[in-house]
């Protein structure tokens, strides 16, 4: 189990930032991917893995449920989107649901993160909670080596 901080949602038409000195969130000028492709779900960082502008990994919250900025949510990971450029982004979800692998979400969630991320390059593309499991695991193990 691991905890997203919510650091971006669909009522911000700017893309959010954290800010670690000030522990606050500001807006950018550049435009919130996710309102512009209409993407109804929250995304953050997992808590666990460090705070940004540290290294840390993004996750994106599959749940439709009332977040503000900075807000700490319990969740599991059952899949990702892998990027070709190394920030990929894990899927959570809350814990209370019985899906376990990205496979296993409903039609509805699949479209929606197709929808944000619709264009795959070579090497991109959606995993389940295996290879999920193998960011984390590589993430973990590069910090621990350094």
């Amino acid at each position: 189990m691991y905890h997203i901080i919510i650091e971006q949602t669909k009522e911000y038409k700017k893309r959010m930032k954290y800010d670690s000195v000030k522990n606050s969130f500001y807006e950018t000028e550049f435009e919130s991917l996710a309102h512009v492709r209409n993407f109804p779900h929250p995304h953050g960082w997992i808590k666990e893995s460090g705070t940004p502008p540290e290294p840390h990994l993004d996750v994106i919250l599959l749940s439709l449920g009332k977040y503000e900025l900075g807000d700490e949510v319990a969740i599991k990971i059952v899949g990702c989107f892998m990027r070709n450029d190394g920030d990929s982004k894990l899927i959570g979800i809350l814990p209370e649901r019985s899906e376990t692998d990205f496979l296993g979400l409903p039609e509805i969630e699949k479209a929606d993160l197709q929808r944000l991320y619709p264009r795959l390059d070579k090497g991109e593309g959606w995993f389940g909670a295996v290879i999920a499991e193998e960011i984390i695991d590589k993430f973990y193990a590069k910090g621990r080596n350094e």
